[in-house]
């Protein structure tokens, strides 16, 4: 066999490998019912933007509670805001990305662009609520996340839950998500994105847990939302977010200078 001819089978034998399965039809059923549940006739649009309070209950070495209000859009490109009451110190603090710049706006003050060195920190943290902001979009707008990354099996565990498995693009990553429903629910219960490395072990785990749906606007939501970095059912959440207030649509979200983020109260 040819240097030529053992190059394009090894290829041939990695391309197969990395070929998505076709959805099988027992999977397609499941997320069509899953969908079917999510949203009314009100409801059954596709979602290009949302603006949400949020609280978030962070757990670790330093453990902190703080409401902030986001504002994320997919429209042409990806915008996103987050204003963050100071309590303490009496100042509002909104940082975001306007599809160009990174920018950062304190207490009513003129825009400052966030180009130097210096603000690394805080272009990083606008990043992670980009990405947050994109989870999020996936888990409210399951019809969405299923037409472009449609499930591929349907597995169902030792106690009924069944198991939507498929692969995403995430943060320039291939991931495979998982959606898990209750045997007696149909709107999820866990999604999981998982990272596998090149021989399939696992690499990185992020796990939303969604409780206590609630309707906006036509469309069930989750108001509280766990966040976990393992499968492990005993391990407990490293985040916490609970939703107090969404708008949603194609039209366009109004300005936010004059939201005021949650304070954990409900809407």
């Amino acid at each position: 066999m040819s240097i030529a001819t053992t190059f394009l089978h090894v290829l041939a034998i990695a391309f197969a490998q990395d070929t998505p399965k076709p959805p099988s039809n027992e999977a397609q059923e499941l997320m069509s019912d899953v969908i079917a549940a999510q949203y009314n006739a009100e409801g059954a649009r596709p979602m290009s933007n949302f603006s949400i309070d949020l609280f978030l209950r962070e757990r670790g070495e330093h453990p902190r509670e703080f409401g902030f209000y986001l504002l994320y859009s997919e429209t042409k490109q990806k915008i996103f805001e987050i204003a963050i009451d100071d309590v303490e110190n009496n100042t509002q603090v909104r940082k975001g990305f306007d599809g160009k710049r990174y920018w950062l706006k304190e207490n009513g003050g003129e825009k400052q662009v966030l180009s130097g060195h210096e603000y690394t920190e805080d272009r990083q943290a606008i990043d992670d609520g980009i990405d947050l902001s994109a989870d999020l979009m996936l888990i409210l707008d399951l019809a969405q996340f299923a037409d472009k990354n449609p499930p591929t099996t349907l597995t169902i565990e030792a106690d009924g839950t069944r198991v939507l498995e498929g692969r995403i693009l995430r943060q320039q990553q291939l991931f495979t998500y998982r959606i898990h429903v209750a045997t007696d629910q149909l709107l999820p219960s866990i999604v999981d994105f998982i990272l596998f490395d090149d021989e399939q072990q696992l690499k990185q785990i992020q796990r939303f847990a969604t409780l206590a749906y609630k309707e906006y606007h036509g469309r069930s939501v989750p108001q509280v939302i766990y966040e976990f970095d393992t499968d492990d059912s005993e391990a407990l959440p490293l985040r916490i977010y609970e939703i107090h207030g969404l708008d949603w649509g194609p039209k366009s979200n109004a300005p936010s200078d004059d939201k005021k983020p949650s304070q954990g109260q409900d809407n």
